[in-house]
């Protein structure tokens, strides 16, 4: 693998995070069982379809109060990605690559790489075991974010296999 080839790579990343960032990651379709009927009635906008989007689902969790879980969701899934996406940029840029205290940084963050498609699996997970026959439907931007975090994995990889020799 060519440097020019992983740059290219951690390019198509980059534009698939940005997306998966803009994109729905799932949409809920709320039911009530048996009462969806009434429940349609007495509340018909909670009863509507939502689709759930990254920097929205992190707004609406910090305006609620939910501000740890707010943070803890943007650093997994926007601030990590973010850095560890810039730094294999510039390792790709540069010829020596990363000093050896940068490239301790960049494994730790790939580590944490999966677990935002963990979190939206799990919350998934969990709705479509809700009673009431809620419907979870993965979107364009669950795939996305899954594709570039598998890319960027790749990548990193590689790219430590080009330091090396």
């Amino acid at each position: 693998m060519t440097r020019p080839l992983i740059l290219g790579l951690i390019g198509i990343s980059c534009l698939l995070f940005g997306s998966a960032v803009a994109l729905p990651i799932f949409t809920l379709e709320p039911k009530a069982g048996e009462w969806t009927p009434l429940a349609k009635i007495i509340s018909p906008s909670d009863m509507q379809p939502r689709a759930m989007r990254l920097l929205q689902g992190v707004a609406t969790l910090w305006n609620e109060g939910e501000r740890m879980l707010a943070l803890l969701i943007a650093l997994f899934s926007l601030i990590l990605p973010t850095l560890k996406l810039t730094m294999l940029w510039v390792e790709g840029m540069l010829s020596g690559g990363l000093p050896a205290k940068w490239i301790r940084f960049l494994r730790a963050v790939s580590r944490y790489a999966m677990l935002e498609v963990f979190l939206v699996a799990l919350t998934v997970l969990l709705i479509k075991e809700m009673p009431g026959g809620s419907h979870v439907i993965l979107q364009a931007g669950f795939y996305t974010f899954s594709a570039s975090v598998l890319l960027s994995l790749m990548s990193a990889h590689w790219m430590e296999r080009i330091n090396r020799h």
